[in-house]
């Protein structure tokens, strides 16, 4: 039954509206903000500093401004982007809930500012103190009705709760009856030493996006809130390469003897982007896993340097052999038809 659902579900979101918008507008659905109050958080929970330099899960934490933030989108030709915190987000204060929320609160006003600087440039992503559901529960109300942001950010894990947890149901069930759009930032893993000593985002990132979607398929969590819009970054990580394997697997009986062919749609139905994911071989995985109309822009600014970003960006249609029609769905058309407040904001009308 659930999946009759969850199928229909797909039928009828593959229906999205068009904007009437120029085919080069470029919004940029990954970038990050560094506030001094998290970074000095950081610093004060015994996060490492090296010749000045802070870093988290083995890698260095950027210097950002809000008018750099500008500046690079002016020079990667991006004209809007969502900001959300990348990983740890507040995931570090688990064991102190209220300095969490404290946290978080104080992050999305900031946020909230920055919007409100630049209202056509920037949009955000409600950072969540997870995994305290209630406190939770009450940043995406403040966020999402006062605040008007965009959408919410949440991790591959919460200190170990990973995507799937019944724990995070409460919080899937509001953001799946706001047909809610979530942006998942991988986390380090909850297991020591998986990186065997090296920066978790250089492998440990995109198998963590799969865990996630995994986690979500076998406890039937995606399939009961199916209505979130669900952006995962780095080319879906792992998931192009895995996701027949992984449906397969979940098809034997001890794993629930899921069909594979609606366990495949599930993982298909997520949305990608292309940030560090730009090369011939992975868009041409992202073509053939969910096709051209899931992937979406994302840069990973400023974690991902100009210097790499922006010839990224600009390979994408020659590496994908995209036409200027496909370009256009990738550059605005797909992430605005999750993000129809965007279009809103923007002044976007529905083409006819």
């Amino acid at each position: 039954m659930l999946s009759s659902i969850f199928l229909l579900a797909l039928s009828l979101r593959s229906v999205v509206a068009h904007y009437v918008v120029d085919p080069s507008f470029k919004l940029d659905v990954h970038s990050h903000v560094v506030p001094y109050i998290w970074r000095t958080a950081l610093i004060e929970a015994g996060y490492p500093v090296k010749n000045g330099v802070l870093y988290t899960d083995g890698f260095p934490v950027s210097n950002w401004t809000l008018d750099g933030h500008i500046a690079a989108m002016d020079t990667l030709g991006v004209n809007y982007s969502t900001l959300s915190v990348s990983a740890p987000g507040v995931n570090f204060l688990a064991h102190d809930p209220c300095a969490a929320a404290e946290l978080a609160r104080e992050v999305n006003l900031l946020m909230y500012n920055y919007t409100q600087t630049y209202p056509e440039r920037l949009g955000a992503m409600c950072l969540l103190p997870l995994p305290d559901v209630d406190s939770a529960l009450a940043e995406i109300e403040y966020c999402l009705d006062v605040l008007n942001f965009d959408g919410v950010g949440m991790y591959s894990n919460f200190n170990g709760t990973y995507l799937g947890d019944a724990a995070l149901n409460p919080v899937f069930e509001l953001l799946n009856n706001r047909s809610a759009t979530v942006f998942v930032h991988p986390a380090a893993p909850s297991c020591a030493g998986a990186a065997i000593g090296y920066p978790d985002p250089m492998s440990e990132y995109p198998f963590e996006s799969v865990r996630a979607m995994e986690n979500m398929l076998l406890t039937g969590q995606r399939a009961n809130y199916s209505e979130i819009n669900i952006i995962f970054p780095h080319g879906g990580g792992a998931m192009p390469y895995l996701g027949t394997r992984i449906a397969g697997m979940a098809s034997l009986s001890f794993l629930g003897g899921l069909s594979v062919a609606d366990s495949l749609k599930q993982f298909k139905n997520y949305i990608f982007d292309t940030a560090s994911s730009t090369t011939v071989m992975q868009l041409l995985a992202m073509n053939n896993f969910g096709g051209v109309e899931k992937i979406v822009v994302g840069t990973d600014y400023p974690y991902v340097p100009l210097t790499q970003a922006s010839p990224q960006l600009a390979a994408i249609q020659t590496n994908g052999n995209y036409t200027d029609a496909q370009m256009a769905l990738i550059n605005n058309q797909n992430a605005l038809s999750v993000f129809p407040g965007v279009a809103t904001k923007l002044g976007f009308a529905i083409s006819s």
